[in-house]
């Protein structure tokens, strides 16, 4: 199109120049200087031409004085642009230095010619990381605020970097501060969410941490193993903190807020049981628990029930016996009937389910346990044999079938008359 262009234009100057010179024409123009009458005789021809010259001469002396009087701008776009150029290669060389863990040498060359950057937020805020690594904090939050004055967009960038920094140097309260800020600024800043549950964490602030953890839950911003954690974690400070005030009934309101799934679960039950007892409340701890197990077995529920105080010992071993057949390979409904008829005194019943809870699943603390039993009743050489399989599982992790010695028909007449 272009070279269209130009050749339409040199076929019109020639028709043009064709054109006056066959009908070129005698042209006389008259003028005075002083007070002599002048005057000048040209062909339109040559006026024509000459116009032309002077339209190109003007051109030229425009073109001239632009160039002339542009050259100190153009000197100085040349050297900004030079400048900017450098800045760009300091920036890459800047953040491969912060990479290797050269910070002094990356703070230099990220802030030696950021006035001439095109991105000196980048800049900033890859500098204040760089001082932050040097624990210079000082610096970190001056290269920070700086960064916040580069527009109003890049204050949520320099809130995040400065939290995260100031989490990592453990200065919890101030990152705090700064992520409460950001947040009420952008309220479902996906990163200061989840940051912001790290700091409740580390501070143990079971509230606000359990607060929070639905809007984690609803962006999906951290994995389902750590949410757990942290739901589970936050709970039991909450019921804790409360047990420990004695506070009943806001443990009890509680319980009926918490997610379904948290209080069908067997977790989440045995929290609300401790809870209880610790804040003076037995009875309903313990109701609660057996009507879980009269439902559905759960071996942490089956061990807790060995442990927790019964009003009548008698009433919950014939219980707990109800649910055997059942569950007659139970370690921990075995183990909490060996402790149930122990605290009753019947020995006999006592070792076996020891004896059968050690068999299915070894345990280094029940066997330890188990000895001390017998020791108490005067079988050593049973107790060393329990406490050498104790040890050896403690390092192999492997067990092996209990088999103790037979007492005589004596002392097991002793026994028997000692249970009542």
């Amino acid at each position: 199109m272009r070279y269209l262009l130009l050749f339409l234009f040199i076929v019109g100057a020639f028709w043009l120049g064709i054109s006056a010179v066959q009908n070129s024409s005698d042209i006389t123009i008259n003028y005075q200087w002083d007070d002599n009458p002048m005057s000048v005789s040209l062909t339109s021809t040559t006026l024509l031409i000459a116009g032309i010259l002077g339209i190109i001469a003007l051109y030229i002396l425009f073109s001239l004085l632009k160039f002339i009087f542009g050259l100190k701008k153009r000197l100085k776009n040349n050297r900004n642009a030079k400048l900017s150029l450098q800045a760009k290669h300091e920036l890459t060389k800047g953040l491969v230095q912060f990479t290797e863990g050269r910070w002094e040498e990356s703070e230099y060359l990220l802030l030696n010619n950021v006035v001439h950057s095109e991105t000196p937020l980048l800049n900033y805020l890859a500098a204040s990381r760089s001082a932050h690594m040097q624990e210079a904090y000082d610096r970190r939050d001056e290269y920070l605020k700086t960064a916040s004055e580069q527009g109003e967009d890049a204050q949520i960038a320099v809130a995040v970097s400065q939290a995260d920094m100031q989490f990592a140097s453990n200065q919890l309260e101030q990152s705090r501060a700064t992520l409460i800020r950001l947040l009420e600024a952008s309220p479902k800043h996906p990163y200061a969410l989840k940051l912001l549950a790290k700091v409740y964490y580390q501070q143990e602030d079971w509230n606000n941490l359990f607060t929070l953890l639905p809007d984690l839950d609803n962006l999906s911003l951290i994995k389902d193993q750590d949410n757990k954690k942290y739901q589970k974690t936050a709970i039991t400070g909450i019921f804790h903190s409360l047990a420990r005030k004695k506070d009943i009934k806001s443990l009890n309101a509680l319980w009926k807020k918490l997610p379904d799934n948290l209080r069908e679960s067997s977790d989440g039950l045995l929290l609300y049981c401790e809870a209880l007892s610790e804040a003076g409340d037995e009875e309903q701890s313990n109701k609660l628990l057996i009507e879980s197990l009269s439902k559905k077995p759960d071996e942490k529920l089956f061990e807790r029930y060995g442990l927790i105080k019964h009003a009548t010992l008698g009433q919950a071993i014939k219980d707990a016996e109800k649910w055997l057949p059942e569950n007659n390979k139970s370690p921990m409904l075995l183990l909490a009937l060996a402790r149930l008829n122990r605290e009753y005194q019947l020995w006999g019943k006592s070792k076996s389910y020891y004896n059968l809870s050690l068999n299915f699943s070894p345990s280094s603390a029940v066997y330890l346990e188990f000895a001390e039993l017998l020791e108490e009743l005067s079988e050593v050489e049973n107790a060393q044999q329990c406490y050498k399989q104790g040890l050896e599982y403690n390092i192999h992790k492997k067990g092996h079938i209990l088999n103790l010695k037979a007492l005589r028909s004596v002392d097991t007449n002793k026994r028997r008359t000692r249970g009542g």
